[in-house]
């Protein structure tokens, strides 16, 4: 049995399957890991990610209205401030990572996709692609390549260039940005107890040298409700995933295999006790099959993995279902804790299949790989 504690994200072994033709042997072997949403959040006393949730998917359209790159003023940004980048003296190193402190020893980092489409001066258009936050905040854009922090310390701060060029952009070409993700709250441990939070408001915003040309959208919610307590569970499951020797068949979602395993969850808490709802979640590390929330892809592509947990809020796994675990960091709910309890212990049955995804399956050694994060709310 694999322990992750309820702050820490834990990368668990990759599975190497193979996959025969005819009779064939399939060993699969992947790694689990998970994260959370909600709009009543609560954080207990872990450390490292303790959170991951509220998607957001943005698209902020406007004429860049002047010429000049000044890199204070990025084209794809996350800010707490509607019309600059950030400066990294306005983030805090909590646990490892630079985040914006909502509490003492609590953090909040985006996750993010971003990318943007400007023309350029002399007429070509291009097109800025990176990230925000988490793994880290860097692009590529016209065969340059930008991390942070910039010059000036800037921060979640993306400009085109790391220079300021003055004649630089088509003042009049309609810029496109957009940006996709989720939001993780970290935690250090020297984190205390509190009823209620309030965080303010932060943008995924586009600029431009002069406010007219600037535009930005709010994309964490004003109407969170979050609290810190001394709530921590700790998760007991397999993580090695070996599904051992099954046939190669090439019918569209054909079950390969199937794997049961006990999920116990125990929880605690030693003061300032507190209601809460446990809940686990999943986040794709090897891609989800053909998009669907509730397939994780192959690493090789042509097959699947599905999950099941026994409370019934998944759904059915069966791989012919669109139903099932999600992957995509949704919380499950499998179980609650209250007020007048100190200990809570929880368990529950976790069903994964290998599924076949038709007459792509690969013949050889495949890898999927997942995350796993217990969480309340």
């Amino acid at each position: 049995m694999n322990q992750i504690k309820t702050a820490v994200i834990a990368h668990l072994a990759m599975v190497k399957t193979r996959l025969f033709q005819a009779a064939g042997l399939c060993l699969l072997v992947f790694g689990l890991v998970a994260p959370l949403q909600a709009y009543n959040v609560t954080i207990g006393k872990g450390t490292g990610i303790v959170w991951e949730g509220y998607p957001f998917g943005v698209n902020v359209a406007h004429p860049m209205g002047s010429n000049g790159l000044f890199t204070p003023y990025g084209i794809a940004n996350i800010s707490t401030i509607s019309n600059r980048c950030m400066t990294m003296s306005e983030l805090t190193n909590i646990g490892g990572y630079m985040a914006y402190q909502i509490a003492p020893g609590v953090g909040l980092i985006p996750r993010a996709k971003v990318t943007a489409t400007y023309k350029l001066s002399d007429g070509t258009v291009e097109t800025l692609s990176g990230t925000i936050g988490l793994p880290r905040t860097w692009a590529t854009a016209g065969g340059n390549t930008i991390t942070d922090p910039l010059p000036g310390a800037l921060a979640w701060c993306l400009p085109p260039r790391t220079v300021d060029i003055t004649n630089f952009y088509d003042s009049g070409y309609m810029r496109t940005a957009r940006a996709e993700g989720t939001w993780v709250i970290v935690a250090d441990g020297t984190q205390v107890s509190s009823p209620g939070i309030v965080i303010s408001p932060l943008y995924y915003s586009s600029y431009a040298d002069g406010a007219p040309g600037s535009i930005y959208t709010q994309i964490f919610p004003s109407n969170i409700s979050m609290r810190i307590s001394t709530l921590e569970c700790t998760i007991n499951t397999t993580a090695n995933i070996d599904f051992g020797a099954v046939m190669h068949r090439r019918t569209v979602g054909a079950e390969l295999a199937t794997k049961t395993y006990p999920l116990v969850t125990n929880c605690g808490q030693s003061s300032d006790y507190i209601s809460a709802s446990i809940n686990v979640q999943f986040r794709a590390i090897s891609g989800l099959y053909q998009g669907q929330l509730t397939r994780l892809s192959l690493d090789q592509g042509g097959g699947y993995i599905t999950g099941e947990i026994d409370t019934g809020t998944s759904g059915s796994g069966a791989c012919n279902a669109a139903t099932g675990m999600r992957f995509d960091s949704s919380p499950i709910q499998i179980g609650s804790i209250s007020a007048s309890e100190s200990n809570k212990s929880i368990v529950n049955q976790l069903t994964w299949r290998l599924c076949s995804g038709g007459s792509s399956l690969p013949a050889g050694p495949v890898t999927a790989s997942a995350e796993m994060l217990v969480t309340f709310n």
